[in-house]
């Protein structure tokens, strides 16, 4: 896994490439809360780059999320690969992280 961060705004802007799973969870959740505690009003995750996604990667983006709300933050994603989209299809979540996502 890599991960790259830039601010752009009053958002943060999170990359992330390769692959994500239990092994890369407690990295993720410190980069993502990292990040998330730098912006003013949220992340923004492209995860096009992304070869392997599971549930592990899907739990940390669901407890940085709620983290986020508590802040009034949001958690967004910009892009997303097709193994990303697949485990978001499953779980019916992908409405959590899209601009209009209900608190």
């Amino acid at each position: 896994m890599t991960l790259t961060t830039r601010p752009e705004g009053d958002r943060m802007v999170v990359v992330l490439r390769g692959a994500i799973d239990w092994e890369d969870e407690e990295a993720l959740r410190r980069a993502l809360l990292d990040a998330l505690g730098r912006s003013v009003r949220g992340i923004d995750l492209d995860l096009k780059g992304v070869s392997f996604w599971d549930c592990s990667g899907l739990n940390v983006l669901l407890a940085v999320r709620r983290v986020a709300l508590l802040d009034g933050k949001t958690v967004v994603l910009r892009a997303t690969s097709p193994v990303v989209d697949r485990v978001l299809e499953l779980t019916d979540t992908l409405a959590l992280f899209t601009d209009g996502a209900e608190q």
